[in-house]
């Protein structure tokens, strides 16, 4: 009888405080929520410093290797040309540059071309007279610059065969010639992954923002 008795009391007692254990858990669940509330807003937070720190080593580092490239291909000019040939292409293509759009710059270009079919500058010089060129000419003039000048490089890392397979994207889509333009484009994504433009963006970036996605 006794033993009933301390029983009903012990169960009485845990009744009366089931309802206060059942707050203070529920007090505690809410705290723990608020705190990994707090944490992921520090992740947040966190992600955008460090992401964009993160893209810009990237950027570097591909910029670096691009520069590599470029210096390689300028060391097959400096086998085949003397320096003061060299500087003269560069002299002939730095007037174009001074005077983008003008006879003047057109006519300094062809000359280079001319007289240095084979160097890395001409490559871009091509490139130059294709985005001054319209219709067919440019067409033609950026083919040029995939079949033969494909791998000229600018300064900046700007491959001039892979740049002239996005403009040539850009012109078949206008002119709704959607079959060249997606051939080009999977090249571009297969063949050119590390291609970018003067901006640094790569051209696969490029591709997916032109298109909408």
């Amino acid at each position: 009888m006794r033993k009933s008795i301390i029983l009903g009391i012990s169960m009485a007692i845990a009744a009366i405080h089931a309802p206060a254990l059942a707050q203070e858990k529920a007090d505690d669940i809410a705290q723990l929520k608020q705190r990994v509330d707090q944490l992921e807003n520090q992740v947040r937070e966190m992600s955008k410093i460090l992401d964009p720190l993160k893209a810009q080593q990237v950027r570097d580092q591909r910029q670096r290797e691009l520069r590599k490239k470029f210096e390689l291909r300028n060391k097959q000019d400096q086998d085949k040309y003397s320096g003061d040939q060299l500087a003269e292409a560069e002299k002939l293509y730095q007037v174009a540059n001074s005077k983008w759009g003008t006879a003047e710059a057109t006519e300094s270009l062809e000359k280079m071309i001319k007289q240095y079919p084979d160097v890395n500058r001409t490559g871009c010089a091509v490139l130059y007279l294709a985005q001054t060129s319209k219709g067919p000419e440019q067409t033609a003039k950026l083919n040029e610059c995939v079949e033969k000048y494909n791998d000229c490089m600018y300064g900046d890392g700007v491959q001039v065969g892979a740049l002239a397979r996005f403009l040539l994207v850009q012109s078949y889509k206008s002119s709704n010639d959607e079959e060249k333009a997606e051939a080009l484009e999977n090249e571009i994504r297969t063949k050119f992954p590390d291609a970018v433009d003067h901006g640094g963006n790569l051209l696969v970036d490029d591709l997916k923002e032109s298109s909408g996605h």
